[in-house]
């Protein structure tokens, strides 16, 4: 991969953010990152939308799953329902490491006594090991979502990997029209009440009235998996 200092990365970064969601992702895809870029979905609430976007430039892309174990089985289900309808053709489901669960989780509820650990384990780390061969990253992070998301940019640096945010500045609302004009499925969970779905025993169902992400690690300080917060040794 080409090495960015900081000058270099800023005129790249402003180049290509000017661009709409879809056309940022055809030059990512198709161009400068041709064969070495990865998705990550959480085949959550609104995973659909950068899936479908990314399945109208190429279908066999990679796309990493994380499967911690600790996913809802609807969730599992509706990865399933979406691969089928959008004809995803590289799914890569990533798993944790079995030794470090047996050290750390053996009897399964490290989530409630130390989640961040918790999280590192289930996500973090099989993340990094899934990304490492990948030059560019594509994720569904949006502003709206608030706190640590509120100021991202559609393209960043994370040491040698650079990461893409095309749904950046795209509102709830934006996204639901987006849902709502190619009928794309909506996860089971949504009418149930989750605006935002990870591990079942960390997401709860949260008011209309409430930020999307407030029911992740409800009645706690903790508001990030780790996924968008570490610095992949890569």
């Amino acid at each position: 991969m080409k090495k960015y200092n900081n000058y270099d990365f800023q005129k790249f970064s402003e180049k290509f953010s000017k661009l709409k969601a879809i056309d940022l992702l055809k030059v990512m895809i198709k161009k400068i990152f041709l064969k070495k870029i990865v998705v990550t979905s959480s085949f959550g609430a609104e995973s659909v939308v950068i899936l479908h976007l990314v399945s109208k430039i190429d279908r066999n892309i990679p796309i990493i799953f994380l499967d911690t174990g600790k996913l809802f089985p609807e969730t599992l289900i509706y990865l399933k329902k979406v691969k089928r309808i959008l004809n995803l053709k590289n799914i890569k489901i990533q798993k944790p490491n079995l030794e470090d669960l047996k050290i750390n989780d053996s009897n399964g509820v490290l989530y409630k006594s130390d989640p961040e650990l918790c999280c590192k384990i289930r996500k973090v780390l099989p993340l990094e090991k899934a990304i490492a061969p990948y030059d560019g990253w594509i994720n569904g992070r949006k502003r709206f979502h608030g706190l640590e998301r509120s100021n991202i940019k559609k393209i960043e640096k994370l040491n040698n990997i650079i990461k893409i945010n095309p749904l950046a500045d795209w509102t709830f609302e934006k996204i639901t029209k987006y849902i709502n004009k190619y009928k794309l499925p909506e996860h089971p969970l949504v009418k149930k009440g989750y605006k935002s779905i990870g591990c079942l025993p960390c997401s709860s169902k949260i008011a209309d009235d409430e930020p999307s992400r407030s029911g992740r690690w409800k009645s706690s300080d903790k508001t990030e998996c780790g996924i968008h917060t570490f610095n992949p040794s890569i």
